[in-house]
């Protein structure tokens, strides 16, 4: 079941890269720009001039959000990583997450991903957040449960991520 739930995660990661990439990219490419092409009855001052319209900067409020994202990819990451780590010891079981948990994790993620605008709620960082917080902690619980030497750097490196969650 842990490999089932890491699946997951990693579905989750990459649904929120793309996300990421897509929002990056149509900011950044086209956004504001128009195809050159006048309208009837009109000609250019100078030809082959793009006739540009005022870009559309974010608001401080939606890059807060970016950044809010960005921080959570991060920890995703990070924690896939931890916990890929921590099942190569094969004196672990397979049942270190509880699937409920990394399904929700994607759920959220895919509901972000095709919300309307592309923008994200807070309601969504947050639902995102506590959710990663979750995994965090069941996994955190898991490794102290085992208490054995191994699991001592990542019961450091579990405790470091949890400390790390942005304010949403």
């Amino acid at each position: 079941m842990g490999l089932c739930s890491l699946t997951h995660q990693i579905d989750a990661l990459n649904i929120l890269n793309e996300l990421q990439a897509h929002a990056t990219t149509s900011n950044r490419d086209g956004e504001g720009q128009c195809s050159g092409a006048l309208p009837a009855g009109k000609e250019a001052v100078r030809p082959g001039d793009l006739t540009k319209e005022p870009r559309r900067l974010k608001t401080i409020t939606e890059r807060a959000r970016e950044s809010c994202l960005t921080r959570l990819l991060e920890i995703l990451t990070r924690l896939i990583s931890i916990e890929e780590d921590f099942i190569k010891d094969a004196s672990y079981g397979m049942r270190l997450l509880k699937r409920k948990d990394s399904v929700d994790l994607k759920n959220i993620c895919l509901r972000m991903a095709i919300a309307e605008s592309g923008s994200h709620s807070d309601r969504d960082l947050r639902e995102l957040r506590d959710c990663l917080r979750l995994i965090v902690g069941n996994l955190l619980a898991y490794v102290l449960e085992e208490n054995n030497p191994s699991s001592t750097e990542t019961t450091h490196k579990l405790r470091e991520l949890s400390n790390s969650f942005p304010d949403i």
